[in-house]
């Protein structure tokens, strides 16, 4: 049974005591429902462990606005209290949630009130605070845990704030690329931007996050897509992961910022026997449309298309099971799955551009029990007026003496610039430059830029895409293997000289003493077997030899006590 051994022990580990008696929190969310009159539902999302203590009673929100007001209401009902224990559904009996369960089980609680007027105001912002969190890999001690919705109604503006579909609790298996997405739509249509910030305690601070962690990294390597949400990263350790996920949302005609909810969300990293299901990279559109990207499409009001998601799994006789929210967020649209493994996700719809752009989710799960292996993926229907900003593609490439990005988006809303971003080993990254974006387009755009000052063997590359809000997404990473590798050699002939092998026509070449004073060792003399370097200077005294061949720098530390025919490695490259 794939992934029973190694979650069992996250299970058990989150059924010792704590320091509180309060429920484990494992997700929150808060989101508002314009029901007329400047009136609203205000919300209250919660996901729970159910090795520890069940949520019983009312919770309380409190707001406040930049026009002076605030107050919070208390009492605040349960409206629904569901399982979403990341299991098969012949599981289910045996989780936690159960009585004398042993696999990992959540629930899922949400909160509403009945109808609240918030008088119109530029900033309103309705809070949820509580205390505390489990340990995690990545956020210092157990401090509490904090969730908020902001909203611009002046003016009245009757607006609803942007839904999660997502309301379970991640797994996923460490080492293996995770496709995470939150599937967030907004019911009214509204254009969204979605990023990465930091989890907070209270309404005012921010966590302490471990050394290697930010609010923007939460885990090493990973990204997000500003327009469609999609979260990608590989695991590399095991444990809990605090991301949280914010989405802006904003007028569809002024580009006004109207409002903002935030997920923070956990993510549980455990070995898996078998692998998660892979999406791939795009999808394939047929029909007739105004746009389309690798996880998007654009249509104008008519057009008719059908978008088809492959998904394969490594685990041979796997089959793959997949679902949508396509019918709801497209009142008509059909959605269908032919294969087992892979399987095609087809999702076909003719537009009615007033409920333009939408977000629409596919849930993809392996059927594994006792716990299942998932992704998820969404694609972007936008209305042909904005297409989305999308990467359609990011490449690095050793151009000359240096590397060349190349990019292209296909269409951009409420862009401002790219942040290219450099790294020796793919997780801590550094800027290197800026690029200027057009901000408004309908089409696609090109973009490039040249790093002269390249780091010899391999880099990564990567895009921060930032918006005039200031809210920002990474795109791909992409390597380069800059300068040739070379297996470069010292080797003693006698007593007196070296042979260097391996170099270049171009090799240049220094010798110096252990100080790194230049030495006059006489003019090395190229052979057939290679450069000849007479060590006649000094034969007492340790030469180091430093030589630049191939784009790499190799240094050698030729000691006098060598022996005839003996070979020395450098002491790598630079």
């Amino acid at each position: 049974m794939r992934n029973l051994f190694a979650r069992c022990i996250i299970v058990l580990a989150m059924a010792l005591p704590s320091a509180s008696d309060a429920a484990h929190i494992a997700g929150a969310s808060v989101s508002y429902t314009c029901v007329g009159g400047n009136f609203y539902q205000l919300h209250l999302d919660l996901y729970v462990s159910c090795a520890t203590s069940a949520i019983v009673g009312t919770q309380t929100l409190r707001l406040n606005n930049s026009c002076g007001v605030f107050f919070q209401i208390s009492g605040v009902p349960q409206a629904v209290v569901e399982e979403v224990s990341p299991v098969c559904t012949s599981q289910l009996p045996q989780t936690t949630c159960n009585a004398g369960g042993t696999l990992p089980g959540y629930r899922h609680y949400r909160f509403t009130t009945s109808a609240t007027y918030l008088s119109p105001c530029n900033f309103w912002t309705i809070q949820w605070t509580t205390c505390c969190r489990d340990e995690t890999e990545n956020i210092q001690n157990t401090p509490g845990i904090h969730a908020e919705a902001t909203l611009n109604n002046l003016g009245g503006l009757c607006d609803n704030s942007p839904r999660f579909a997502d309301n379970g609790v991640p797994f996923v298996c460490l080492g293996q690329p995770v496709s995470y997405n939150p599937g967030v739509s907004d019911p009214n249509g509204n254009p969204l931007s979605y990023s990465l910030i930091g989890a907070r305690f209270d309404s005012v601070n921010t966590v302490l996050y471990d050394a290697g962690f930010t609010g923007l990294t939460p885990i090493p390597g990973i990204s997000i897509n500003a327009v469609t949400g999609q979260v990608y990263f590989t695991p590399v350790v095991s444990g809990r992961y605090v991301i949280v996920v914010r989405v802006d949302s904003y007028s569809l005609s002024t580009g006004q910022l109207i409002g903002t909810v935030m997920r923070d969300l956990m993510f549980f990293v455990s070995v898996c026997d078998g692998s998660p299901p892979v999406p791939a990279p795009s999808i394939s559109i047929s029909g007739t449309v105004a746009g389309s990207g690798a996880s998007s499409v654009a249509l104008c009001n008519g057009q008719s298309f059908c978008a088809d998601l492959v998904v394969s799994d490594p685990n041979t006789g796997t089959v793959l099971e997949m679902t949508s929210n396509a019918s709801t967020i497209l009142p008509g649209a059909t959605f269908t799955v032919t294969g087992t493994n892979p399987a095609t996700a087809r999702i076909c719809w003719t537009a009615n551009a007033a409920i333009l752009p939408a977000n629409v989710l596919i849930s993809i799960s392996d059927g594994a029990c006792p716990v299942q292996n998932t992704a998820s993926r969404s694609i972007y229907v936008g209305n042909c007026v904005l297409l989305p900003v999308e990467l359609l593609g990011f490449t690095a490439e050793a151009e000359g003496a240096g590397v060349g990005l190349h990019w292209s988006t296909a269409g951009e809303v409420y862009s401002d610039h790219f942040m290219i971003e450099r790294s020796v080993d793919g997780m801590v990254f550094h800027a290197i430059g800026r690029v200027e974006s057009v901000g408004l387009a309908n089409g696609s755009t090109d973009y490039t830029f040249r790093d002269d000052y390249p780091m010899l063997g391999t880099s990564y590359y990567r895009l921060r895409q930032m918006d005039r809000d200031g809210s920002s997404s990474f795109g791909p990473i992409a390597s380069v293997e800059f300068g040739k590798n070379r297996n470069v050699l010292a080797i003693r002939n006698g007593t007196t000289s070296w042979s260097i092998t391996g170099l270049d026509a171009a090799a240049t070449w220094t010798v110096m003493d252990a100080l790194g004073r230049t030495v006059d060792v006489g003019i090395p003399q190229s052979t057939s077997e290679g450069l000849r370097l007479e060590t006649g200077y000094d034969q007492s005294q340790v030469l180091i030899f430093s030589v630049v061949t191939g784009g790499q720098r190799h240094t050698f530390r030729l000691p006098p006590t060598a022996q005839d025919g003996q070979v020395i490695a450098s002491r790598g490259t630079e």
